[in-house]
């Protein structure tokens, strides 16, 4: 075996590889998948240097040992991992959706975790807002498992009305109002504003999506800015942190002390940073410096390249989250897709706006990043989301099958590989195309020696022949009157064929009938011929 010989061999042998290693998915499949893994686990496991980098000088003064938040961020992302695998690989049906059963149990879950908060939540003296339930030594915030819950049923209603037809308009719009409605209510009187937006901003997108119309698109967030207006200005705390927004330097020591700390910490670490874990604003200074606040500490330690580069790759995430949305075979994996990556895209941007000063801080963690086990938690389970309409994506098709059972096989073999799937070739045997290369050793034009003839090759169906050899390769098979397949002769040179002479044979005479669509009159084309 020659050395040419053995490279073809080991480069079918690693194309064979790395078919049963990407299962046969095709490339706009797999890069985005790839790319949204890629990206999510360096943020993650960005996030968890950062929680450690910020929280160890607050872990070992208040509970002896450095490590106190950390261990507690790493058992909850394990958490949040096996949720992101269980939401993946679980519950699939023949239609790639959710079981409806599964759907609805988790949402009325959710909407029960609610209605506990008021009767046993807690954190009510500690952050103004009774948001949490404790079980031991664990806090769950039923508003944070509520983004996923929300936004999985809304899709699944959504493509039943919008793809299935299975619901009319008057089912559907109560179907909605049940399913975002009650739980937004119950997470709005808490009080929680900052996660009423972003599941509520992450429906209208979805909605917007499947073809909303921009008067009502444009009309709904002119309504929502009005709310929003009206929930600030009727509220104590919500208007002190809209003025902190205006001029965080109003009350520096008081409402605007977290604010201006966030900024002083952006300020000093200039363009590359201090350099991770040489921050001075989590010695006791920037409160909640490893959770809603993190973002500052990151840009003390990193800099403005270091910030730079994680949005950047957030950004990509993001990316790679709408491609999987775009190439979903199905409505409702577009939008359960589109649905998850705008509440995280939402959540993100509303955390670096607020820290920023762009908005007021609604006290909404960074996803992936900040510290908080329902938080972390809910964004793998709206990952798991994503990663499931990229998984349900590769659907075998008829077409699919049908390309798959084809081969590329040398003219030796055409005589062995012939249709299989009624026993024997509907048009004859396979011939073997001309590869324009000269062929024999005669000469050519200026005494030049002649180019090998490349090797030929065919595309027939694959398998072999249950009837033998259907005859010799280069010859047709007998056409017979009483047969069911149609033979269409493509006799003539090709610009016969381009001047619609398709059945026109050498010597000007017809193998056939002639063409019922030939030109009437004088029998020129639009060319003059």
């Amino acid at each position: 075996m020659g050395p040419l010989s053995r490279w073809r061999s080991s480069e079918t042998a690693h194309s064979e590889m790395g078919e049963r290693l990407i299962a046969g998915v095709p490339a706009r499949i797999m890069r985005p998948r790839l790319i949204f893994l890629i990206c999510l686990a360096a943020i993650v496991s960005f996030g968890i240097l950062m929680v450690y980098s910020a929280s160890s000088v607050e872990a070992l003064k208040e509970h002896g040992s450095a490590t106190y938040y950390l261990v507690r961020q790493v058992g909850m992302t394990a958490i949040g991992l096996a949720g992101m695998a269980f939401v993946c690989l679980w519950g699939r049906r023949r239609d790639d959706r959710l079981d409806d059963a599964v759907v609805w149990r988790a949402w009325a879950l959710v909407v029960a975790l609610l209605l506990i908060v008021f009767v046993a939540g807690t954190g009510g003296e500690e952050w103004g807002a009774s948001r949490w339930l404790r079980v031991g030594p664990v806090g769950v915030q039923p508003s944070e498992l509520a983004k996923p819950a929300v936004i999985t049923v809304c899709a699944y209603i959504m493509s039943d009305y919008y793809g299935r037809g299975a619901c009319d308009t008057a089912s559907f719009m109560m179907r909605m109002a049940a399913a975002l409605l009650v739980p937004l209510t119950l997470i709005f009187i808490q009080p929680d504003m900052g996660t009423t937006f972003i599941i509520l901003a992450a429906v209208v997108i979805m909605m917007f999506l499947e073809g909303l119309s921009w008067r009502i698109f444009l009309g709904g967030i002119a309504v929502g800015l009005v709310a929003g207006l009206l929930a600030i200005f009727t509220s104590e705390y919500r208007l002190n942190r809209f003025m902190v927004m205006i001029d965080p330097w109003r009350d520096p020591y008081g409402d605007g002390y977290q604010a201006t700390l966030a900024i002083m910490a952006f300020a000093s670490g200039g363009l590359f940073g201090r350099g991770i874990g040489n921050s001075t604003m989590k010695y006791s200074f920037l409160p909640e410096a490893h959770n809603d606040y993190i973002l500052g500490i990151i840009g003390e330690e990193v800099g403005f390249v270091g910030v730079a580069l994680f949005i950047a790759v957030f950004l990509l995430m993001l990316w790679a989250a709408a491609e999987i949305a775009r190439e979903a075979p199905t409505l409702h994996g577009q939008l359960l897709a589109s649905g998850s990556a705008a509440a995280i895209a939402i959540q993100f941007f509303v955390n670096v706006m607020g820290i920023v000063g762009i908005i007021p801080m609604t006290g909404k963690p960074l996803p992936f990043v900040s510290y908080g086990g329902s938080a972390m938690i809910a964004s793998l389970l709206l990952a798991g989301l994503i990663l499931r309409v990229s998984l349900e994506s590769n659907r075998q098709t008829v077409s699919g099958r049908r390309r798959a059972s084809m081969e590329v096989v040398d003219d030796g073999d055409i005589a062995d590989r012939v249709s299989d799937h009624i026993g024997r070739s509907t048009a004859g045997t396979a011939r073997v195309r001309s590869t324009g290369a000269p062929a024999g050793p005669g000469p050519v034009a200026g005494g030049a020696r002649p180019r090998p003839a490349s090797r030929p090759f065919s595309v027939v169906d694959g398998g072999p022949a249950r009837t033998g050899r259907a005859g010799d390769a280069g010859q047709r098979a007998p056409y017979r009157p009483g047969s069911p397949y149609r033979r269409i002769e493509l006799a003539g040179s090709g610009s016969d064929r381009l001047r619609h002479d398709g059945l026109r044979g050498p010597g000007g005479r017809y193998d056939g009938e002639p063409p019922r669509d030939r030109p009437r009159g004088n029998g020129r084309d639009r060319h003059g011929r």
